[in-house]
């Protein structure tokens, strides 16, 4: 799943996350990398769009360049 998270300072971080991890644990770790949250945004990928298989989907955390 591809999160959008708009941080308080105005820095914005795009991560992908399993589909499975909770959201509190999600906003955490957000947390704990960017400072206080503002807003998060979820949504998922096209299947066509994405270069990840769904293994590491499941499996992996990736964070994705800033978009400003």
């Amino acid at each position: 799943m591809k999160i959008l998270v708009h941080f308080k300072s105005g820095f914005k971080q795009t991560f992908i996350v399993p589909k499975y991890m909770l959201a509190l644990e999600f906003r955490n770790m957000a947390k704990e990398i960017g400072g206080s949250i503002a807003s998060i945004e979820f949504s998922l990928p096209l299947r066509r769009q994405t270069e990840l298989t769904s293994t590491e989907l499941r499996n992996e955390v990736f964070r994705l360049p800033d978009e400003r």
